[in-house]
């Protein structure tokens, strides 16, 4: 009996690498003995037969013999690679190698794919724009959705959408229109995967690409991101690398005032600042939880309660952390600008020597519009400071 729907790609030995490429190269997990015995007449596909026996090879190679099947019908590229995967989207082991091959097409090229020709004469640029006329992303997802359960096919699901979505607002609109933000927010609600760094991580990432845009951020939040975001912050905040992609999705996730109260609601706002004590070295990490900061600062019983949870020495000591850093001090600056309207903050605020702090920074970065602006605001010397 043909091995069932991620039973080959669970029992698989396959694991994730940090290079794509070394995982496309790992081994395949093979098929029962009895399907090679009683499904070989169906591995026969436009003419290419034992195309699956091949496939225990090299992938590259099965790559190759998949768009040499479709050559015959006029199609390359993407549609070859589609055509074989719909023909054996019954089995899951080779659904999970059709995604790692679409991965490695999209892929950047590195040293570790200069042997590989197939990769070489791909434009991961022209391959993309093929799947966007081709709606490929409906197979896709379609098959994240059936093959939920499988670690594999997700891991490779989500690194696909990342890869598409990540610097182009015409991919998160396709994804988005096409019911990526449930599957995404659906896989953070498995938990299987909510306790999994890794696959948490991808997920994390791809919200904060799709949050990008306002609409979906909306979407988003209507699908329950917020409380994964939140999980990922109050139970993985050591993990360094995790915690900085959950926080960008925050970032992402809290340009709408209301997402800020749905925090609120959630008793979530000081997960903020456990993050902060745990990695207040980090300067790439701390200017993204400024820009958090600065979201939140726009409700002011946020801000009551973030000064009692003693927000503002953070603050201060984020800005003695790299003083010739712009970026860093701008991010401060917003993050600083609400609380000086409020007197007994700015009380706290003058104790801690950030009038002192911000007028120096005004004069050591003086050619930097956005520390000036920001700094005049802090100061008073303008009426109000449309932060976002």
């Amino acid at each position: 009996r043909p091995a069932g729907r991620g039973g080959a790609a669970r029992d698989g030995a396959h694991r994730n690498h940090a290079d794509p490429a070394v995982r496309l190269g790992a081994g395949v997990p093979p098929c029962s003995e009895r399907f090679w015995q009683r499904g070989r007449s169906q591995a026969r596909l436009d003419g290419v037969e034992g195309l699956q026996q091949r496939l225990q090879g090299e992938p590259h190679e099965a790559l190759r013999q998949g768009q040499r099947a479709c050559e015959s019908r006029g199609a390359a590229g993407p549609a070859g690679i589609l055509a074989v995967l719909r023909k054996n989207k019954d089995y899951g082991w080779f659904v999970v190698l059709a995604f790692r091959a679409v991965q490695m097409c999209l892929g950047p090229r590195g040293p570790s794919t200069l042997d590989q020709p197939v990769l070489q004469a791909c434009d991961p640029v022209a391959f993309a724009m093929q799947m966007l006329e081709m709606e490929m992303i409906d197979d896709i997802l379609q098959l994240m959705r059936e093959y939920a359960g499988v670690r594999d096919l997700q891991h490779h699901g989500l690194a696909i959408i990342e890869i598409l979505i990540m610097d182009d607002p015409e991919w998160r609109d396709e994804v988005a229109r096409k019911g990526g933000v449930a599957i995404v927010c659906a896989i953070a609600k498995q938990r299987q995967y909510r306790n999994s760094p890794s696959i948490m991580c991808q997920v994390m990432t791809v919200m904060s690409y799709l949050a990008a845009e306002d609409y979906i951020e909306v979407m988003l939040c209507q699908h329950d991101a917020l409380q994964y975001v939140s999980y990922v912050l109050r139970f993985f905040a050591q993990n360094v690398e995790l915690a900085t992609r959950a926080s960008l999705a925050l970032l992402n996730l809290t340009v709408c005032e209301l997402h800020v109260e749905e925090m609120l609601e959630k008793r979530a706002i000081p997960l903020v600042l456990h993050v902060m004590d745990a990695h207040a070295k980090d300067v790439h990490l701390v200017i993204i939880l400024m820009g958090v900061l600065a979201n939140y600062s726009v409700r002011e019983e946020v801000r009551h309660l973030l000064v009692q949870d003693r927000v503002l020495p953070r603050i201060a000591d984020a800005m003695r952390l790299d003083p010739s850093n712009a970026v860093l001090q701008v991010a401060c600056l917003k993050a600083l600008v609400n609380y000086s309207t409020n007197v007994e903050h700015y009380m706290i605020m003058d104790e801690l020597g950030i009038p002192l702090l911000v007028g120096q920074v005004m004069v050591d970065h003086a050619e930097d519009p956005g520390v000036q602006k920001y700094g005049n605001f802090f100061l008073g010397h303008h009426t109000s400071c449309p932060i976002l």
